[in-house]
């Protein structure tokens, strides 16, 4: 990484950790091997050769992540002549880059660079293979006591096979040979091959071949002929023993322990690698935040993924290189080493779901789409509708998906108000095809049965729960069916609404988090030290909003089914609730008398904006309806706007007026590339100044802002960012205006900071008033606390750790599927 350029030097990553040195392990070695592959695959792509590929510019780090260094000699991929000077004298130089000059270190360049010829990529993979040599064999194949002496090695010296171990692959061995090829045409041509071998050669290490002895010659081959004949009958009586079946895979259980200080929680989500090599989690850290972690199964430690706090939604990719998650609205992806993260898609979603294929098509669920699948292409681009609801079978969402074999097909499940609807079906990307599979309470996992001669290879099953139980259903994916009865695979396994935490490999690796259902969070009242005051009760909350007297709370919550509503606190204590759709209805926001709520609902396709009045009986009624998904945020003190946040693939999230008298024509407040959310009016008067705080990642983490709105005295106008550091989202007023809260990105702390509105507007320093353990962190998209009129008092949706909630280690299962019937 580069940090900065200053006018004589460079400002960049200090790399800790060892240079690569030999010899190592076959097992230790192409791990490190691979990763030296990608970085070199990663630069051809971008059109540039390292020439200088050796031990010394490879450095392991502490936490097993290769980084290879000093690209000073490295040149863009360009047309040369094919011819090199004649007259070009081989010297090793530092000079600009030309024909006929060698570039490199003496034992590890190619022999066109020792020949000062032109060079292209085929010189790295020569010297990759130099240096995988070396990391086996613990010695230089071409070294010598001077440079020349090196040099003419390389040009004449052929590697001494011999010297690699005997537990080296063969195709390890097949790929040392063609990358040491000296006539460039017979080199392998691309380094992508060679990572790939080793992908293999790790999945399924293939036994060294036989020693071939010197061929004899006279007296000794009669000598030889003769001992192979009498080894014919030792032969024959050890193939009837190898012809004997060999024995059945046992079942094994182990546990697998969380790291210290962190809890699976309804936020998080466990994946197993299809590989069945590792296995990746989103942990909820002490600190309030999710962060991804890798334990390989074959370690007795899991790490953390720098890069992925906040993260949610896991899943891998089907090579098991990278792992794709949801963060801050966006999908992203990182690869299972480490490494920074990537953006994949930027469309402003709030995933639950997701799945990856062979050809690079992902398919996700977001809350707010309209319910359905959602399909981002390898070419990337804004994300397209796969799936639509039946709104005949009263269908919520649609999520959880998962490619079948043949990439084309899939699974995902179906989230109804009635819960006798809920069901798995599988589809296909086209659209033309869609059926039901099973009635479940949960999604399914298809695991393939594996490759035996006797086993077809659309042969599997289908993992699924029931109360709780997980089973194991025959499932031909060609014909597409199931072809059998359930059989119990485990108990008591642990599921919250749609989400069952269990995960399996196509190599019978299963992995599960065991318990009983988690608890709600709370939600609960707190002073400005921290201290718990009420207790409201737990529940499936989204949203929490009080009335501007702070008289009444009104919350989303789902129930049984999975179906959310706006549910409503009065003075007497009890939730009630409010609405009563067959739909997902949420984001309640007060009018300033509080007669009336307006809610979020996707009753008929993407989310609109309904209001109904908080006395008597009377229905929902529709207040705005478009295309792009909505969220009202927020209604101004004078009852004459109500601001709300639109989903537009195009520019991601925005921020929209929408005037509640006159025309009532929507019009746009913010409407930038960035993400823009959770907009609040100041308070005041009628006449007073308006101002509105929001949240935006216009400057990378989410920040607060406060920008004037309207017509009339304004102040100074312009933009006044609030949060300070890391950032912070969910702004909310205190009554009088004269204070701003919000929660602070990373530590979840409740911050305070003074400010004035009028005549323009200033804000002092944030300072914290105490940690919360806000459910799900701060969320870009919701509110999970309001603040009652005088500041000193905070309703929070607090997570809770109680005995459902503790670090229970996930168990592992290897070989599951023995004796399952097909």
């Amino acid at each position: 990484a580069i940090y900065g350029v200053e006018e004589r030097a460079i400002v960049m990553e200090l790399v800790e950790g060892p240079t690569l040195a030999g010899p190592m392990t076959v097992d230790d070695a192409l791990p490190v091997a691979r990763q030296i592959a990608e970085a070199l695959e990663y630069a051809h792509e971008k059109g540039v050769i390292h020439r200088d590929l050796k031990p010394a510019n490879i450095k392991v780090t502490p936490e097993g992540r290769v980084k290879v260094l000093d690209f000073g000699l490295a040149k863009a991929l360009s047309s040369e002549s094919a011819t090199a000077d004649p007259a070009a004298s081989p010297t090793l130089t530092m000079r600009a880059t030309q024909a006929g000059v060698i570039m490199g270190t003496a034992a590890y360049m190619s022999p066109e660079q020792a020949r000062g010829a032109p060079t292209d990529k085929r010189a790295d993979i020569w010297s990759f293979g130099v240096v995988l040599y070396e990391m086996l064999t613990g010695r230089q194949i071409f070294g010598g006591d001077t440079v020349s002496d090196s040099l003419a090695a390389v040009l004449k010296t052929d590697p001494d096979w011999s010297a690699l171990p005997p537990a080296t692959p063969t195709a390890i061995r097949r790929l040392l040979r063609r990358c040491l090829e000296r006539d460039r045409k017979q080199r392998l041509p691309d380094i992508a091959v060679a990572r790939l071998e080793i992908d293999e050669a790790i999945a399924a290490p293939a036994a060294p071949p036989p020693s071939v002895p010197p061929r004899a010659s006279g007296r000794l081959r009669w000598w030889l002929a003769g001992v192979s004949l009498a080894a014919l009958a030792g032969l024959a009586v050890a193939m009837v023993h190898f012809r004997e079946t060999p024995a059945e895979p046992v079942v094994m259980r182990f546990q697998v322990p969380l790291p210290e200080k962190t809890q699976l929680t309804i936020g998080s989500r466990l994946a197993v690698s299809p590989d069945g090599r590792r296995l990746a989690f989103n942990a909820l850290g002490s600190d309030g935040r999710f962060q991804i972690w890798v334990r390989p199964l074959d370690s007795l430690e899991a790490r953390p993924l720098a890069g992925t706090e906040g993260a949610y939604c896991v899943f891998w990719s089907p090579d098991s290189r990278w792992i794709a998650f949801g963060v801050d609205g966006k999908l992203k992806k990182i690869e299972a080493g480490g490494g920074p993260p990537q953006t994949v898609s930027s469309a402003a979603m709030t995933l639950n779901g997701g799945a990856w294929n062979r050809d690079g098509d992902i398919l996700l669920s977001s809350l707010g789409s309209g319910g359905g699948l959602l399909r981002v292409s390898p070419a990337g681009g804004a994300p397209a509708p796969v799936t639509t609801l039946d709104r005949s079978r009263l269908e919520t969402a649609h999520g959880l998906p998962q490619f079948l074999p043949d990439n084309r097909h899939f699974l995902f499940f179906a989230l109804s108000s009635v819960s006798e609807y809920n069901s798995v079906y599988v589809a296909s990307l086209d659209g033309k095809e869609t059926r039901r599979l099973l009635g479940t309470s949960a999604q399914a996992v298809y695991v393939p049965a594996g490759k035996p001669p006797s086993v077809k290879n659309d042969e599997g099953h289908l993992l699924f729960l029931r109360e709780g139980t997980l089973l194991a259903q025959p499932f031909d994916s060609r014909s597409l069916m199931l072809t059998g009865e359930p059989s119990v695979i485990a108990e008591k396994v642990w599921s919250y609404r749609t989400y069952g935490f269990f995960s399996a490999s196509s190599n019978g690796v299963l992995a599960y988090r065991p318990g009983t259902r988690p608890s709600y969070p709370h939600l609960t009242w707190f002073d400005r030290e921290g201290k718990l005051l009420e207790d409201l009760g737990s529940g499936d909350y989204n949203d929490v909003t009080l009335a501007r007297d702070g008289s009444r709370v009104a919350v989303s919550q789902s129930d049984s089914s999975g179906n959310r509503d706006i549910w409503l606190n009065l003075a007497r204590g009890v939730f009630t609730r409010f609405t009563f759709d067959p739909a997902q209805d949420s984001a309640p926001v007060w009018s300033p008398d509080a007669s009336r709520l307006v809610f979020a609902s996707n009753r008929n396709g993407p989310d609109n904006l309904y209001q109904k009045e908080t006395g008597g009986t009377r229905s929902e009624e529709p207040l705005l309806k478009s295309d792009l998904p909505k969220r009202p945020l927020d209604w101004s003190p004078d009852g004459q706007f109500l601001v709300y946040g639109v989903t537009d693939p195009a520019t991601k999230s925005d921020l929209w007026i929408l005037p509640l008298q006159g025309d009532r024509k929507p019009r746009p407040f913010l409407e930038t590339p960035y993400i823009e959310g959770q907009a609040q009016f100041s308070p005041g008067p009628p006449g007073a100044p308006r101002w509105v705080a929001y949240s935006s990642d216009e400057s990378g983490p989410y920040q607060i802002y406060v920008q004037p709105f309207g017509e009339g005295p304004s102040g100074s106008g312009g933009k006044f960012q609030v949060s300070t550091g890391a950032g912070g989202m969910q702004p909310r007023w205190r009554a009088d205006g004269k204070e701003l809260f919000y929660i602070a990105n990373g530590t979840l702390d409740l911050m305070a900071v003074e400010v004035k509105t009028s005549p323009g507007f200033e804000a002092g320093i944030p300072r914290a008033l105490f940690t919360t353990r806000i459910f799900g962190g701060g969320l870009p998209n919701a509110f999970r606390y309001a603040v009652a009129p005088d500041g000193k008092r905070f309703l929070i949706n607090t997570e809770t750790v109680g005995e459902e909630n503790l670090s229970v280690p996930v168990t592992v299962v290897l070989n599951w599927n023995v004796g399952q019937k097909r």
